[in-house]
């Protein structure tokens, strides 16, 4: 019979996803991981195998709480524009919350890992496929109800909102300003409706 385990591991993954999100894969260290997490290094392993397959899982759990917190109103039966718009709104401000910015950790590894590693390229595309059919399924909505142009592609307007996403990620990384990101922002609105048409909220700072 297997012993209970003697810690939280939900609260240790997340003290890993952590690390790993400030520091990236390679910059992490065992050492570092076991103290961060606050249990053994024979606990780790036991409980979570190897780094790799701890940063797997810190990945996947990530994923999750993104899920959840951001794209959860682009996938609600009736969202439109308005959800489009809490979504970019809810991105700039988690990127700009942290003092010392860190972007996504997605992002971070599509460009640290995905080049090199199979399994991690994998999730990547799943986590951007995710997004894009979030965004297209809102932007249907938002064709069917005349809030963008009835000609508009909403396949290539999602792809186009997930560049534009990542974007965001790499430019506050860099130390852009929230004023900066409300002004991509404004930009992007213009993409999705026609200038005449633009609502008030989508304008910088709103």
């Amino acid at each position: 019979m297997a012993r209970p385990k003697s810690f939280n591991t939900d609260d240790a993954l997340l003290r890993a996803m952590e690390l790993f999100w400030r520091q990236g894969f390679h910059n992490t260290g065992m050492s570092e991981l076991v103290a961060a997490m606050g249990i053994s290094r024979q606990s780790l392993y036991d409980t979570y195998g190897d780094k790799t397959r701890l940063f797997l899982a810190a990945l996947d759990q990530y994923c999750a709480a993104l899920e959840a917190q951001l794209l959860a109103p682009l996938k609600a039966p009736d969202a439109g524009l308005a959800a489009l718009h809490e979504t970019a709104m809810g991105v700039i401000e988690f990127l700009v919350q942290y003092p010392e910015r860190r972007a996504c950790l997605m992002a971070n590894t599509t460009l640290e890992l995905a080049p090199h590693d199979a399994v991690v390229a994998e999730r990547v595309r799943a986590h951007l496929a995710n997004m894009a059919a979030a965004f297209r399924h809102a932007l249907n909505n938002a064709r069917a109800r005349g809030e963008i142009a009835t000609d508009a592609d909403p396949a290539a307007l999602a792809d186009y909102l997930v560049g534009m996403v990542h974007g965001l990620m790499v430019l506050a990384k860099s130390g852009a300003s929230r004023e900066t990101l409300h002004g991509i922002l404004h930009t992007a609105a213009t993409v999705l409706k026609p200038a005449a048409l633009q609502p008030a909220m989508l304008q910088p700072g709103a």
